[in-house]
């Protein structure tokens, strides 16, 4: 009686037991079982993943850019490898350009070809088979769109709890932090304004347990010849940030591209927990389409 007591009762009982794989790679945040490839979402290009880890959960994620740079070149890319090419959700909020304008980038990017040309349909039957299977992918990719003009932090708060609920979103993209509000009687200075929509920002990315990846616009175009620091940032930014990131492109100004060449685009790593002092990564940006691609 006793014994059949016992089988009922270990039956009954499940028991979660950590694995110690899991937690090396937890503890080094990395994986060691043989297999190259990040801790975290893949950001879609190979060697900011390993620079990085990809994106990991409940981490703020800044990329500071100067106008001219390639914001929303880099920013569809990241979305198109992450919810075309992998299937995963994304939300883009983007007060800067409409829902329409960044589909109709994110369409010329991943064909190639012209809105205009694609209308006309003027193609060869093979080619327009291919064109058909991309747009087909872009139309079925969970990308959400949201382009309400001066977006408030505490909307942007309710809306990504809804994405998380209702379609599990994987990455919120935003784009740009300077374009977010606060309540109209909030009588801060807009530094500190901006300071409450970062806290606020860090904070749904950590409740939500998922990254957030937050564009922000620094400085005019050609005001500095050298690449962005740390330094062209408010302190709050940097500090309340897991990640920052800007994009640098040198051969705008006729100066040394790190031996990179003409098309490429120096991501710089700033600041990561994984990094002791900044790291260049190297992306080819195909400007034909506005793309970002893997360096060769």
């Amino acid at each position: 009686m006793e014994q059949n007591t016992l089988e009922i009762t270990e039956q009954s009982e499940v028991f979660e037991f950590a694995s110690i794989r899991e937690l090396v790679n937890q503890a080094l945040k990395k994986d060691f079982t043989g297999q190259d490839t990040p801790s975290g979402l893949s950001t879609g290009f190979k060697m900011l993943d390993h620079v990085t880890g990809g994106f990991q959960k409940g981490q703020l994620y800044t990329v500071a850019v100067r106008p001219g740079m390639g914001k929303t070149a880099f920013l569809l890319s990241v979305a198109n490898n992450l919810a075309i090419k992998n299937n995963h959700s994304v939300a883009i909020f983007s007060s800067e350009r409409s829902n329409l304008k960044i589909t109709n980038r994110l369409i010329e990017s991943e064909t190639g070809m012209s809105l205009d040309k694609l209308r006309k349909g003027s193609m060869k039957p093979s080619e327009r088979d291919h064109m058909h299977s991309l747009i087909s992918s872009i139309a079925k990719a969970k990308i959400f769109l949201d382009d309400t003009p001066s977006l408030s932090a505490e909307e942007l708060v309710k809306r990504s709890r809804q994405l998380k609920i209702i379609h599990n979103v994987d990455l919120v993209i935003i784009d740009y932090l300077e374009l977010l509000t606060t309540s109209i009687t909030d009588t801060d200075s807009r530094s500190e304004q901006l300071n409450k929509i970062v806290l606020t920002i860090q904070d749904i990315a950590r409740e939500l347990n998922l990254p957030i990846l937050l564009f922000s616009q620094i400085g005019s175009p050609f005001h500095f010849v050298q690449a962005p620091s740390l330094k062209e940032l408010p302190v709050f930014l940097s500090e309340l940030s897991d990640t920052v990131m800007f994009l640098h492109r040198s051969d705008l100004f006729n100066t040394a591209n790190n031996g990179h060449g003409k098309d490429a685009v120096e991501v710089i790593v700033a600041k990561n927990p994984q990094l002791k002092e900044a790291v260049v990564v190297p992306l080819t940006y195909i400007e034909s389409i506005a793309k970002f691609a893997d360096f060769s």
